[in-house]
């Protein structure tokens, strides 16, 4: 029982510290939060799906919504805000000094970019400019 007890210790906090200790690429979420800015649902989508089976392996507790089938280009928004807080907290962090970080009040809800002029990815071209750099 001892050793179940400390397998279990050790295995939960190599996968805390896995986690918590890895940098994520930014690369991919820039393009899936441009994409969504763009109001493209089937890129946005493929992106995902690259972002889930590639790069967040060690991200699975903070981030839950891979592998769920979305339907509409506004459920994969809404699932784009906890996303887009994983890699605010994991991003690489040489990668985001070359990037800004922007949040929109409406949808409650940050995200990175490229430097510029904002590209919100929550409203796309109906809002495309709301938001604020932070």
């Amino acid at each position: 029982m001892k050793m179940f007890i400390l397998g279990f210790i050790l295995v939960t906090g190599f996968a805390f510290a896995h986690e918590h200790g890895h940098e994520l690429p930014l690369t991919n979420y820039v393009k899936m939060q441009e994409t969504l800015a763009a109001d493209n649902f089937k890129d946005s989508l493929a992106l995902h799906q690259v972002i889930c089976g590639k790069e967040l392996q060690n991200f699975k507790g903070s981030y839950k919504d891979c592998g769920k089938t979305f339907k509409t280009i506004e459920e994969l928004r809404t699932s784009f805000k906890k996303l887009s807080d994983v890699y605010m907290a994991h991003g690489n962090k040489r990668e985001m000094n070359d990037l800004q970080k922007a949040s929109c009040p409406m949808a409650e809800a940050k995200w990175v970019q490229k430097k510029g002029e904002l590209r919100n990815p929550y409203y796309g071209k109906s809002m495309l400019e709301c938001g604020e750099k932070i």
